[in-house]
């Protein structure tokens, strides 16, 4: 089966970072499926474009996920792509807090014929096999322990995103028209890359405005270092510049992450930048 797996455009500006969502879910497919990813941030489709698009690709199966401030989009592609025949499944935080609304329940249309709550690292797997066996439920969500409180994904091992073989020159921050002349100053002026990447999920702080705490958990799961440290290695041989998500929250283990993607100066070159996302008490712990 071919899976079509579609972020929506924002509407307001092309200068972005592409979600982790689609290459985690990719990495996450059983193997006997074939996914095929499309940002619209990076590349436009009309709604009948992209209806015509899952047509002449014989798509069997289209995911959508969307920031609130872009649900509205993806409800509109959603609805053109199921009135075209097309089974649609939708996720992330907005519809985790809001499932009725994409399932139909609240009194509006329908937008999704299934929707996965919370996390879908373990659920994913199991819409594609119901979605093949045109068996789709309504709703996936995950397991719960005794508490009654959702279980959360082991981020150890952690998936195996193969940022190598991916199309990256979709998501380059250089004006098109800019790339030629700046190529010609040297090697890497052409090409700005913002790639995320994740060592830990979760945040304790719970801030009113921020959905991180009520869709990751209060509590923080991180990555082995050395999983993190291999991913960055095989970004930084395509020269990407790279944002992990995160990565301040608890110090030691950021500290620990930089130290051993730095390491000696001969088997890591350190002439890589990232930006990171951190509270203002935590400037002292990353001079």
């Amino acid at each position: 089966m071919k899976i079509l797996l579609y972020n929506p455009d924002n509407g307001i500006t092309r200068n972005f970072m592409p979600h982790l969502w689609m290459f985690l879910l990719q990495s996450l497919t059983p193997p006997e499926h074939e996914v095929i990813l499309i940002d619209g941030n990076a590349k436009a489709m009309t709604r009948p474009e992209l209806v015509q698009f899952c047509k002449d690709n014989d798509i069997g199966l289209i995911g959508i996920g969307a920031m609130t401030r872009m649900v509205a989009r993806a409800y509109l592609v959603a609805d053109a792509l199921r009135e075209a025949g097309f089974k649609v499944v939708m996720g992330g935080p907005h519809v985790t807090e809001c499932p009725d609304e994409a399932l139909g329940r609240d009194g509006g249309p329908r937008h999704a014929d299934a929707i996965a709550l919370g996390e879908a690292d373990e659920t994913w797997p199991l819409m594609v096999a119901d979605a093949a066996r045109g068996e789709l439920k309504d709703i996936y969500m995950p397991e719960v322990d005794p508490a009654g409180n959702d279980k959360k994904p082991n981020l150890q091992p952690y998936p195996h995103i193969p940022w190598e073989t991916l199309d990256l020159d979709q998501f380059s921050l250089v004006p098109k028209m800019l790339q030629p002349a700046l190529s010609r100053m040297g090697e890497g002026w052409g090409k700005f890359f913002v790639v995320p990447i994740e060592t830990g999920r979760g945040c304790p702080y719970g801030c009113e405005f921020c959905t991180v705490t009520g869709f990751f958990g209060d509590s923080i799961r991180f990555r082995s270092n050395e999983s993190v440290i291999e991913e960055l290695l095989r970004l930084k041989a395509r020269a990407k510049k790279k944002r992990p998500d995160r990565r301040l929250l608890h110090r030691r283990q950021s500290r620990d992450q930089q130290k051993a993607a730095q390491g000696p100066a001969p088997r890591h070159d350190r002439r890589r930048c990232y930006i990171a996302m951190g509270r203002p008490d935590q400037r002292q712990s990353i001079g």
